[in-house]
């Protein structure tokens, strides 16, 4: 058999149109290495967890810039894991990537949902700086 130059192989994937976002989705965490769930490979139903900023475990964050009248608040992770009632995980220390604002990290939902971003975060002296948006 002949060595093929192109070793890519083309595919037709029909999805439904009101399924396009979530194929999209699914597609970002393929090609981020992010591995599926079993349950989703088997095409099981989805769970009727809530979801959401309300949802998660870091909603008191939330709750807790929300209440401040202040435009700006910098807080030290043990704050925030006193606010939060959990240990923060061990890449909330170790990578600034852990604070991004970005709607793929329930933590970040919880502090933009409110109108509120990080700003900056010093990993070494363990703060988070949030201000309004």
């Amino acid at each position: 058999m002949p060595h093929d130059p192109n070793p890519f192989v083309e595919a037709k994937i029909l999805v439904p149109p009101d399924r396009v976002a979530e194929f999209y989705a699914w597609v970002a965490r393929w090609l981020a290495g992010e591995a599926l769930l079993p349950a989703a490979r088997r095409g099981a139903r989805r769970s009727r967890r809530a979801s959401g900023p309300a949802a998660s475990s870091y909603a008191p964050i939330g709750a807790h810039l929300d209440a401040l009248a202040a435009d700006e608040a910098t807080l030290t992770f043990a704050e925030v894991e006193r606010i939060v009632d959990r240990t923060l995980p061990t890449s909330a220390r170790t990578h600034r990537a852990w604070w991004a604002n970005t709607d793929a990290h329930s933590q970040a939902r919880t502090w933009l949902a409110v109108g509120w971003r990080v700003d900056a975060v010093d990993l070494e002296a363990g703060t988070v700086r949030y201000v309004r948006d």
